[in-house]
């Protein structure tokens, strides 16, 4: 079953803006699927949808542009025996989606850009292992502030998923933002009103060459043709509730010791690199966030560069 050229477009309060559309939307399955009855569980082969965009909006009174289901004036009557339907996919794929996430009240936006992204997994189960791969480019923007531009980011992960609960659970997980490498632990729940978050995260490796990958590839360039010595790490814990009025508690830190890195192109090398900083917050209020730099020095030939900064 193919679909083309399909939107969902708001209603007020959110009217003309649109929740989803899409060039294509594509439905596999056996043709006696259609015949089942109600209480069969209907077998889909894969769903894909492509070309498209999704924007999920709050409001300032935080309403969601996504609660599109028409109310019922009086109550629907439902037979006393009467099976919930029960639906079994196989496989589902996005192929260039871009995904924008703007909430109004706190002024936050967040966009997914040329998201590719394929799950297998039995979903007629409500535990189940599903088995992604993805890849997009991530914009942050923060009080219309830009903190992070079209980085592009990559993730390969087994999840572990409780239907009943809600909950997700990283497994085996191979995840990149620019060419970092980054392994994740923990499970995220999402609940009514809020979503809880219990993650940690670190570097596989503690090469130097991690902090040049965070930079975009055309600043950072080739890694293989630059030298380096030294170590970097980066680990990081994020931990509480997501939810309109709190942030989850989190402690990132990165650091490095008598690093140094040097491009075949150019004269100099950066040498003596020592990093010491966190990123904090303990209470889950985002005010109470921190950037403490307890150590920035390298050298370059004679000249020695020091920062000391509490922020």
């Amino acid at each position: 079953i193919n679909i083309s050229n399909i939107a969902v477009v708001n209603k007020v309060p959110f009217l003309g803006d649109t929740l989803y559309n899409a060039r294509e939307l594509n439905l596999s399955l056996k043709i006696t699927e259609l015949f089942k009855s109600a209480n069969e569980v209907l077998e889909l082969k894969s769903i894909s949808t492509k070309n498209g965009q999704l924007n999920i909006i709050f409001n300032k009174e935080s309403v969601g542009n996504y609660d599109v289901a028409i109310k019922q004036e009086t109550p629907v009557k439902t037979a006393v025996n009467s099976a919930p339907f029960s639906l079994n996919i196989q496989e589902y794929q996005l192929k260039n989606i871009n995904f924008k996430y703007i909430d109004r009240g706190t002024h936050v936006m967040m966009s997914l850009d040329q998201i590719n992204h394929l799950g297998t997994g039995n979903f007629a189960q409500e535990i189940l292992d599903l088995d992604t791969k993805t890849t997009a480019n991530l914009s942050l923007y923060l009080d219309n502030v830009n903190y992070l531009h079209d980085v592009a980011i990559s993730l390969n992960a087994v999840l572990g998923i409780d239907l009943k609960t809600s909950k997700y659970t990283f497994k085996e997980n191979t995840g990149y933002i620019n060419q970092l490498p980054l392994a994740f632990n923990g499970s995220v729940q999402l609940l009514s009103d809020s979503q809880v978050y219990d993650l940690s995260f670190n570097t596989p490796t503690s090469s130097f060459k991690n902090l040049l990958a965070l930079l975009p590839k055309q600043y950072s360039g080739n890694l293989e043709s630059i030298k380096t010595a030294g170590n970097f790490d980066l680990n990081g814990v994020v931990k509480g509730t997501l939810s309109e009025n709190k942030i989850p508690a989190f402690d990132i830190s990165f650091s490095s010791k008598e690093a140094m890195f040097k491009y075949d192109d150019l004269p100099k090398s950066v040498e003596k690199i020592n990093i010491d900083s966190k990123i904090v917050n303990k209470t889950g209020n985002l005010k109470d966030t921190y950037v403490l730099l307890h150590k920035l020095t390298f050298k370059i030939d004679e000249d020695l560069f020091l920062s000391l900064i509490h922020i």
